[in-house]
């Protein structure tokens, strides 16, 4: 009988804490605190997903109870193997995504007095704990302020902005932050040397690059390479089983917005979506490369370490990118990233998913640039409402008809907040508008007492204020 194999994640989860990739920050913090015998009663690790905070959980959980260890990794014994595969009834795993409701804190409230069976201290884990309802959350304040000594607390969340401030203050709260492309391109070419498989390092560096940071995410898209029977997976074996784009189209279509060549910028875009990838991964492949040419633009006599120590760039394309940055101006790729930028968001609501980076790609090589990106709007916005020069010539400008179909639609837009001022101002004549301020003419109004009549001028007034400007009348 043929069982599932185990999820590369899953077989190559790191055992103890010095297989733990970066997040030294967090390993370091905890295994001090082990070693001075100040672990506290509760702790929060949040961050991005797949970035080890449940792993690292388990290591604690583990290190923690062990008696007998050589520095932070347990001894093999028959209780430290059952702790470290999760077979232990003294390490609780619970899951608030399936358990929201406060009928499992509750359940949890009346195990927790319950001493470990085999262990020193029973670790409960918490996972995506801000999928707790309120009530459950109000139900877990007293049992995480004064657990029993025997309990530790670990709360784990992507969301920590849900989390309440009364769950917050009983914790001691760890940032996981996510991994560099060169950790996960190791890693993945550790797990690779170890499953017997041979992969080009474009390949391991396409896999880190679109994973953003998630380390699980990385070794997911591995497994899915690894199911093509090859002696050697190349690049472009990884770019058509993951669905995202080679680096040559990247450096195709970046190539042609340095050097304004339309033809060149669509016949990439539409090989690109005849091949079936992922449009807003290339963007966003395209948008941190054009970044990348950017920083050698902008630093074009500086050293290339000062750009390294601010953005990775690989060593194949180095040459590449800076050769394209003495071509342009860091004003022309800013715009190019802008334009990139605008255009994502929309692909997927698109008719045409290819046209809004088409139009994107239009605006960067065209000669005329485009004035409807975010950015663009605004500028054009502030100078509209910017208040022209004094105009020397004091003469009132006449009103002409353009002037007329704005006061009639003043007067609309201000009859729907307040009829009566409506009524008084559909009355009135537009006579000039000078330096700001409209003179029109007014009437009485007679209202539906017989022997009351109201000035106009009090109604002007509040006119006025609907109008945010200065209104005189004759």
């Amino acid at each position: 009988m043929n069982f599932m194999t185990q999820t590369l994640y899953r077989k190559y989860r790191p055992k103890r804490f010095a297989d733990v990739f970066e997040q030294e920050h967090v390993t370091t913090t905890l295994q001090n605190a082990i070693a001075t015998n100040r672990v506290a009663h509760a702790y929060l690790f949040t961050g991005p997903r797949g970035i080890g905070k449940t792993t690292i959980a388990r290591l604690f959980a583990v290190a923690v109870n062990a008696t007998k260890r050589k520095g932070f990794t347990p001894v093999s014994a028959e209780i430290a193997d059952r702790l470290q595969d999760g077979t232990s009834m003294d390490i609780i795993e619970i899951d608030a995504a399936s358990s929201t409701s406060v009928e499992g804190i509750r359940a949890l409230k009346e195990t927790v007095h319950i001493t470990p069976t085999e262990a020193v201290y029973k670790v409960y884990i918490i996972d995506e704990v801000h999928m707790l309802s309120s009530s459950a959350f109000n139900a877990l304040l007293k049992t995480l302020e004064e657990p029993p000594q025997h309990v530790i607390f670990i709360l784990a969340t992507t969301e920590i902005h849900k989390i309440p401030e009364t769950i917050l203050s009983r914790c001691q709260r760890f940032d996981f932050s996510r991994f560099s492309t060169d950790a996960i391109i190791q890693k993945l070419q550790k797990i690779a040397d170890a499953e017997g498989k041979t992969i080009e390092p474009e390949g391991l560096e396409h896999i880190a690059i679109h994973a953003r940071g998630g380390m699980r995410d990385a070794e997911s898209m591995l497994a899915q390479v690894f199911t093509l029977d090859t002696k050697k997976i190349t690049q472009k074996d990884v770019a058509d089983i993951i669905g995202i784009t080679t680096t040559q189209e990247v450096h195709d279509i970046v190539h042609a917005f340095v050097h304004k060549d339309i033809a060149r910028a669509l016949s990439t875009i539409n090989t690109v979506s005849m091949n079936g990838h992922c449009l807003e991964s290339f963007i966003t492949q395209t948008i941190e490369k054009l970044r990348i040419v950017l920083f050698f633009a902008i630093s074009k006599n500086a050293d290339t370490t000062d750009i390294q120590s601010v953005i990775p760039v690989a060593k194949a394309e180095r040459t590449i990118l800076k050769k394209l940055a003495t071509h342009t101006t860091p004003a022309h790729i800013i715009h190019a990233i802008e334009e990139c930028m605008h255009a994502q968001p929309r692909i997927k609501s698109a008719t045409i998913p290819q046209l809004p980076l088409e139009i994107a790609a239009i605006n960067i090589c065209g000669d005329t640039p485009n004035n409807n990106t975010p950015q663009k709007k605004a500028k054009t916005q502030q100078s509209e409402t910017t208040v022209p020069a004094e105009d020397t010539n004091t003469e009132p400008k006449k009103t002409t008809k353009t002037d007329a179909d704005a006061w009639k639609k003043c007067v609309h837009d201000i009859a729907r907040e307040h009829t009566t001022v409506g009524h008084v101002l559909a009355a009135c004549t537009q006579v000039q508008f000078h330096d700001a301020t409209l003179t029109i003419t007014t009437i009485d109004i007679t209202l539906e007492k017989p022997d009351t009549t109201t000035d106009s001028s009090q109604l002007l007034s509040y006119a006025q204020n609907l109008m945010g400007g200065t209104l005189s009348h004759q």
